[in-house]
Parts: C-alpha cells; sequence; structure tokens
C-alpha cells in the first residue's frame, strides 16, 4: 500500500471484500446444490440397491423349481428354527444347524418310497 493515498487503498481493498463476498455467497451456494443432489442421490441408490434385491429374489424363486403349499408351509417351519422331519417332529434346531432328513422332506424328489417305513 502506498502512504500518498490511503483512500484510493480502501477503495481497492473494499472493492476486493465485495468480490471476495460475492464469490463466497456464490460458492456456498453450489455447495448447498451439490450436497441436496448428493442427498438425493444416495436416497435414490439406496430405493434402486432395495428393488434390485427383490428382483434377484424374486428371480432365485423362480430358479426353484415349483413347490407345494404344503411344502412351502414346512420350509417356513423350517426355517423358522424347528424340524419337520419325523423323528424330530417340532423340536428346535440347535443354532439352526442343517437337518437332512427336513431337506429331504422339503426338497426332496417328492416319491413317497423314500419315507413309507
Amino acid at each position: 500500500m502506498s502512504q500518498q493515498d490511503p483512500f484510493t487503498d480502501f477503495q481497492r481493498l473494499a472493492t476486493e471484500a465485495d468480490q471476495l463476498a460475492r464469490d463466497l455467497t456464490a460458492f456456498r451456494q453450489e455447495l448447498n446444490r451439490v450436497l441436496e443432489q448428493n442427498a438425493e442421490l444416495i436416497i435414490e441408490n439406496k430405493h434402486l440397491r432395495g428393488r434390485l434385491d427383490q428382483l434377484s429374489e424374486q428371480n432365485e424363486q423362480s430358479d426353484k423349481p415349483e413347490m407345494l403349499p404344503s411344502r412351502r408351509n414346512l420350509e417356513k417351519l423350517y426355517d423358522a428354527g424347528y424340524h419337520i422331519c419325523n423323528m424330530m417332529y417340532g423340536a428346535r434346531r440347535e443354532n439352526n444347524e442343517p437337518c437332512a432328513f427336513c431337506t429331504n422332506i422339503i426338497y426332496g424328489n417328492g416319491d413317497r418310497t423314500s419315507r413309507q417305513a
């Protein structure tokens, strides 16, 4: 700064400060717009991932052979943690361990000869 004209120096600094304030305001507005857009994209991404999971689950179910309603009910009981085989029927499965007899009843080939005794 020159010592000869302090008023001119003051005017120049005031003009620069005003410009800086305008630039900061514009930057704040742009930052808010970007943050809002980011929040919207996060929400949209969450919804799309949920829909993708639904579609993949439907595809997995459609890949399975069609089950009779009675077998679906047995599958629900088995998934809830209970035995459905005739040896342990109704007993709770320890730590949800798989049971070969139960899974054979649900997913077996459906012939009655393997279950008749």
